[in-house]
């Protein structure tokens, strides 16, 4: 029986110079910053830049403008663009895409992991599993539970984590970080925590930078100790929120929606700081509050850009009382491939 490919399909509508457009069908598009390549020719490289009324994808074009013609079926990676890091790139030459450029060795810093991560959580372990390394977030409005989904993995994949964990509270209730401390506690496991918060009730200035002391806690056990990380973080939106309240302070003018123009960056400079190397892995758990339960606000779509899995929590079915309330339908996972999580046959004469 012949595997269906489920991946996103487009076709080539229009190269515009540097932009091409890409026309896809309604349904799931990939997500921002996403590389897209041709089915015949893997060299092409399009990066997801932004979306258009009738269904069109507007990318980058990094590769050869000729490799490129209308009508190509474009496919998309489930990756974005990584380069090398460390002092490996010390005294060497590199292009975009992190290939030497001055005949010495490829670079080997950056290490892929295909190893998955078990939460204990069948509904997440079974439709949306993440592997040690990758990105996971809990996407989802007021009251639906995410912080309790979140500490209930700080839980179960802490207690068989031979590394370390380092929990991120970003904006977030004090009588949850309470709460978060005692249970960690009774389940013997705060030895290998490292909690670190900015509660509401703190200024502006303080929320906001508290990602990035976290970031450099994870790294500093990744970089000197050579030891595994676990990174969670609650509420990624309290970040952006906090940057927002600093650029109005500052007078800065704000972009769409009254989000400030850089967010986009402060995001980015935060995840694009949570990656593996050669000698140890940052796994990230994240918790993203959506406002008035909006999918599509540009805060929200900003960080579902950067992440592997996405487990959209319902309010629908957390009134049912049906808990976790994932809905399986909107969530999802580039990661779910036979390369990562392997075959199964459907029944006994599909082989």
């Amino acid at each position: 029986m012949e595997e269906k490919d489920n991946r996103f399909k487009g076709k080539i509508s229009a190269v515009r110079g540097q932009i091409v457009e890409v026309f896809c069908d309604l349904g799931d598009l990939p997500s921002l910053q996403e590389i897209l390549t041709s089915e015949e020719n893997e060299e092409v490289k399009l990066e997801v830049f932004s979306y258009r009324s009738g269904n069109i994808i507007l990318c980058l074009n990094l590769t050869a403008k000729n490799w490129l013609y209308r009508g190509m079926i474009i496919v998309q990676t489930g990756k974005s663009l990584t380069i090398p890091v460390g002092r490996s790139v010390l005294g060497r030459v590199m292009n975009l895409f992190g290939e030497p450029q001055d005949g010495g060795e490829p670079f080997t810093n950056f290490k892929p992991m295909a190893e998955i991560v078990e939460t204990g959580i069948k509904q997440i372990d079974f439709f949306t599993p993440f592997i040690k390394g990758g990105k996971i977030g809990f996407i989802g409005g007021a009251g639906v539970g995410k912080t309790v989904l979140m500490t209930e993995l700080l839980r179960n994949i802490t207690f068989n984590h031979e590394g370390v964990s380092v929990f991120a509270g970003i904006g977030e209730r004090i009588r949850e970080g309470k709460e978060l401390y005692e249970a960690l506690k009774r389940s013997g496991v705060i030895s290998k925590v490292s909690l670190i918060f900015a509660q509401m009730n703190e200024n502006a200035a303080i929320r906001f930078r508290i990602a990035a002391a976290a970031a450099t806690l994870s790294e500093y056990f990744r970089d000197i100790e050579k030891t595994d990380v676990l990174f969670f973080v609650d509420n990624v939106f309290r970040f952006i929120q906090a940057g927002n309240e600093v650029s109005t302070l500052l007078g800065m003018i704000p972009s769409e929606l009254g989000y400030q123009a850089t967010m986009s960056s402060e995001i980015a400079s935060l995840e694009n700081r949570l990656v593996s190397t050669e000698n140890a892995s940052i796994t990230s758990v994240q918790t993203v509050y959506v406002p008035a339960d909006e999918l599509s606000d540009p805060a929200v779509v900003t960080i579902m850009g950067h992440l592997d899995s996405v487990l959209v929590l319902s309010r629908d079915i957390a009134q049912k009382g049906r808990y976790p309330p994932i809905d399986i339908l909107k969530s999802s996972s580039t990661l779910l491939s036979k390369r990562i999580v392997g075959a199964f046959p459907i029944c006994g004469h599909c082989g």
